[in-house]
């Protein structure tokens, strides 16, 4: 009855909302901009202005042809202004009848004279400069945002989604700036879930961002950098605001900023403190910080070894997966320009979480050897804790050269107790409890110069140490064979050791503005070890699980890149020659040494097509080699779980990928479209697959080399179109694999889809109400050479924001989610709120905030793999309701 009525009532507001607007007459205004000589101005600003209010009632930029369009309301009196750098603004004032306005064509006249710089930026609130695109955030916002997040959602072109991550014109932004010098080292959720929105005055996109000014020429990449810059009342003096909340069931939450900025010193300050299941930083964060320290990556060019994503520094977990997430947080950014020639950065941050997670589950497996289905309930507690801190130092020392010194380390440590109750073998327990300890130092050194307009030098230097501890307490009630026996008890010890030294020589030689050549040679050497041993309780060492493996791994390697751009089109093909060697030493019973010293020739190539001004097509092709990584090619056993044994595989070659990327983009604010598609195919020789061997209670798995290729083929479209009063997206993944595996001896084919599918209305309901509703559908399939398995996910989310008095604010956004699984039909629903109050004085404002108003108990979820289906309900974060109060200073 709850789903009915909230589902009844939200149907019935939203449609009364919509006609209620349509009762309204809106109609487009459309028209063009020209020069004297009648010759189309394009990128010129038009906009609608209340003379009252001086709100803004609508915007447009010009297309190419010079032409635009806006939607405006009948029967109003309104300002018309038309802008362009270095021509005199255009000012009319005009009553938006479409009766008597068609067709505009509004002239600008060239300023003779030196035109106010300060006044021609307030009058546009978009300006195309270059590869830089600047929006006048006062245009667009209405003056009750809270966070830089609220104020990007609003820029025309640029998306901001769930986890921080800003994209613009469909291409994800890889640094983020603010007045010029990167904030937490260009992390993006960063900055915009902290900064404050009223300190902010422009963004600036940067397209084609080169952290290194020497290489700006020669820059091939395609990484676009946004710089926030400030108010000039916001400079020069200390800033931020101070959250505090308390609630039900001994919920809390804190949270403050301060910013400091000057002509030489930025200081960032952040603190966070919560047990309702939000966190400030988290794993995603961590890798995207730990990929913008190094230039080419740890493992640089097209040669790699596979790396494991340890998870167990920091988590990645939200109130909707766990059934507890308490979560402490503290950062501090500096960056200080000591001279002309120095410049010091640097952060640190700590951050700790523990997270309690249960689930009850379901796996029915699908081999006929396989074991019995299994029930079991799951219940794991996890400390984490982490220090991460960087120092850099540039140093200029001529107007053509400079220096660059980067330390990076990071210290965690986490427990973990993982405690299961099963059906199998009349019922069976298991106690896991374990501790990793990780600690890594990476440093690099960096130079640059410019021998001459025509050559350029860059020498790249890396150094990295990372080595991590690992020790388990496993209590299980299965023997390490097949039978089952009384509790036996072993403890494991791990430790991992590896040195990576990598050096890159690039030499650029520029022809001409159109073609350069890129002359590169490198060097990396590896040197990993990797120990672990395997006691019983009367403390006797298990043989078979010893491990004590070493590795040398050394790659020399030489590259030729050129670019040209011919019209339209950037062509950039390449070329990478590889000499590899590696040596692997196994010390069991004797003494096992492996070398293998392959050569490998390997092309890349890559061609942009700029269509016109608004779209354009990316063509990539690329080969890649993968090594395995050293846990993988160990000839122990791996105790891996409760019923799953890992057998090392010496044998195991490196896996060969052939890639194609095609790309598309359109974005245009002339009629209000924004599309992209992303589009990859691979192709890849002597793929790792698990080869699985079902033997009682317990089955036997190790990495092998597929005979048969594996083709992986995945997109992400997104098409947004901003009509007349709504707005409209449609958006659009999928990924299909095809490999062979092996399982009991038995070559199997398998086929795994996965699809996502999206559609959104979103229409704001006059000035000060704004609603969405969003349909999504998720289809999932597996199957193999046994059985075909399949379910999907179906939710249905809408949300209202409304503002009214200038003062009151509230949030409400709900989700139904029906899910139909594998014998599994349920649904669930997820609603939070949040009412806001500000003072006139905009010093204080108070929330109160509700999650999961339904006190939802669990979600149902289905896993699917080769060997099994798991069907499990997974136990999430009850009912939380807080009173914050914020401060603004």
């Amino acid at each position: 009855m709850k789903a009915i009525t909230l589902t009844i009532f939200s149907v019935i507001l939203f449609s009364c909302a919509v006609l209620a607007q349509k009762s309204k007459d809106y109609y487009s205004m459309e028209g063009k901009v020209v020069d004297s000589l009648n010759t189309p101005i394009p990128y010129a600003n038009v906009l609608l202005k209340d003379t009252t209010t001086n709100e803004i009632k609508s915007f447009a930029v010009t297309d190419a042809s010079g032409k635009f369009k806006m939607t405006i309301e009948t029967g109003v009196l309104l300002e018309l202004r038309a802008s362009f750098i270095g021509y005199v603004p255009f000012i009319k004032h005009i009553t938006t009848d479409p009766d008597r306005i068609q067709n505009l064509i509004i002239p600008l006249s060239q300023d003779q004279g030196l035109m106010d710089e300060v006044q021609v930026v307030k009058e546009m609130p978009v300006t195309l400069s270059g590869d830089t695109l600047i929006y006048k955030t006062e245009a667009f916002t209405k003056g009750n945002e809270r966070k830089l997040e609220d104020v990007l959602k609003k820029l025309p072109g640029v998306e901001v989604d769930e986890d921080g991550s800003v994209t613009v014109q469909g291409k994800k932004v890889d640094k983020l700036l603010v007045e010029g010098k990167k904030f937490f080292d260009g992390d993006s959720k960063m900055a915009v879930k902290n900064l404050p929105a009223r300190a902010i005055d422009k963004v600036q996109v940067l397209k084609g961002y080169q952290e290194n000014s020497t290489l700006k020429n020669v820059n091939t990449n395609d990484q676009i950098a946004m710089n926030i810059t400030l108010k000039e009342d916001q400079k020069s003096i200390i800033f931020g605001d101070l959250t505090l909340g308390a609630g039900l069931r001994n919920s809390y939450a804190g949270h403050g900023n301060a910013f400091y900025y000057s002509k030489d010193l930025s200081l960032n300050a952040i603190l966070d403190a919560n047990n309702i299941g939000e966190q400030a930083f988290n794993f995603n964060d961590y890798q995207r910080m730990k990929q913008a320290q190094n230039p080419w990556g740890l493992q640089g060019g097209a040669l790699k070894i596979e790396e494991r994503q340890d998870r167990n520094t920091i988590p990645q977990k939200d109130k909707t997966q766990v059934q507890e997430l308490t979560s402490n947080f503290a950062g501090l950014n500096i960056n200080y320009q000591a001279s002309r020639k120095w410049q010091h950065q640097a952060y640190m941050i700590a951050n700790t979480a523990d997270v309690l997670e249960q689930q009850r589950q379901n796996r029915r497996f699908l081999s006929e050897n396989g074991p019995e289905p299994e029930n079991s309930i799951n219940r794991e507690q996890q400390k984490y804790g982490s220090i991460l801190g960087q120092y850099q130092l540039d140093y200029l020392a001529s107007p053509f050269s400079n220096w660059q010194y980067k330390s990076q380390w990071l210290s965690s440590r986490n427990t973990a107790d993982r405690f299961s109750i099963s059906n199998w073998a009349g019922g069976q327990e298991t106690d896991i409890e374990s501790e990793n300890v990780e600690w890594s130092w990476n440093q690099q050194l960096n130079y640059y110069t410019q021998l001459n307009p025509d050559h350029i030098l860059s020498v790249e230097n890396q150094f990295l140490w990372r080595n991590s501890q690992s020790g388990n307490i496993w209590d299980l009630q299965y023997g390490l064979k097949n039978e089952a026996d009384s509790s036996i008890v072993r403890f494991e010890n791990g430790e991992q050791d590896i040195k990576t030294l990598q050096s890159e020589l690039h030499y650029y030689w520029i022809w001409n503005k159109k073609n350069h050549l890129d002359v590169s040679l490198s060097y990396q050497h590896r040197l990993s070890t990797l120990n672990r041993t395997l006691e019983n309780e009367e403390d006797q060492n298990l043989d078979d699980y010893r491990i004590d493996f070493s590795r040398t791994f050394s790659i020399a390697a030489a590259g030729l890149q050129w670019k040209s751009r011919v019209k339209s089109f950037l062509f950039l093909p390449g070329l990478s020659y590889f000499y590899l060697q590696d040596e692997r030493m196994s010390v069991r019973e004797e003494d096992v040494r492996a070398t293998s010293n392959p050569h490998y020739l390997l092309p890349n190539f890559k061609v942009k097509y700029d269509i016109n001004s608004v779209q354009g097509l990316d063509f990539i092709f690329q080969q890649e080699i993968r090594s395995p990584q050293e846990e993988w090619l160990t000839e122990a056993l791996q105790l891996r779980n409760y019923q799953n044994i890992g057998i090392g595989n010496a044998a195991l070659r490196p896996a060969f990928y052939n890639s194609l990327q095609l790309n598309y983009h359109f974005f245009n604010l002339f009629n209000g479209m924004n599309a992209f598609l992303f589009s990859s195919f691979n192709q890849v020789q002597h793929s790792f697959q698990e080869a699985t061997d079902f033997n009682g209670l317990v089955n036997n798995s190790s990495l092998i080399n597929s005979s048969a290729p594996q083709y992986d083929l995945n997109y992400n479209g997104k098409i947004d179109k901003r009509f007349k009063t709504f707005r409209l997206t449609l958006e659009s993944n999928g990924l299909y694999q095809n490999y062979t595996n092996r399982l009991n001896e038995v070559e199997v084919q398998n086929e795994h889809r996965n699809q996502n599918h999206s559609l959104a209305f979103q229409t704001n309901l006059g000035q000060y109400l704004t609603s969405s509703i969003k349909y999504g559908l998720q289809l999932t399939e597996y199957a193999n050479g046994v059985s075909n398995n399949q379910f999907n996910l179906q939710s249905f989310t809408n949300r209202w924001e409304a503002v009214w008095n200038e003062n009151f604010e509230m949030n409400f956004d709900v989700q139904y989610q029906l899910y139909d699984g594998t014998n599994t039909l349920s649904d669930w629903w997820l609603a939070n709120a949040e009412l806001s109050y500000e003072w006139p004085e905009r010093s204080f404002r108070f929330d109160i905030q509700v999650f999961n108003i339904f006190d939802t108990k669990a979600i149902s979820r289905d896993f699917l793999s080769e060997y099994f289906v798991s069907t499990y309900q997974n136990f999430i974060q009850g009912r939380r309701a807080l009173l914050k109060v914020n401060y603004t200073f």
